[in-house]
């Protein structure tokens, strides 16, 4: 498990495409949590074919999301931007079908 956590300053990950390349067959879980000005996901997240479970919990800046990896089962998102609620919310989402294929979502203010 990576957690990415308790961080004011991170906005972007503008050099993360090399390092997941050499994590993207070993890394399960991967969870962004209290990250104030996080404005932006790695865009290279797809490319994680283990990834398994993503968690992501007040980054309050977020309202987007990248592409995710096609195998992901477990996506949780707590504490953020009303954007993407109105994005990813359950099926009424203009952007759910970008996470429809993921198992289990769950998106909650709470």
């Amino acid at each position: 498990m990576l957690r990415i956590m308790d961080n004011d300053e991170l906005v972007s990950f503008p050099n993360e495409a090399e390092w997941f390349l050499k994590v993207r067959s070993s890394l399960c879980k991967l969870k962004f949590k209290w990250l104030k000005s996080l404005q932006y996901l790695p865009s290279s997240l797809e490319s994680l074919s283990s990834l398994q479970n993503l968690s992501i919990y007040e980054v309050p800046k977020l309202r987007k999301l990248p592409i995710l990896p096609p195998f992901l089962k477990f996506l949780t998102i707590k504490k953020f931007h009303p954007e993407l609620h109105e994005l990813y919310g359950l099926v009424e989402g203009s952007e759910w079908y970008k996470i429809a294929h993921i198992p289990y979502v769950d998106i909650s203010t709470d």
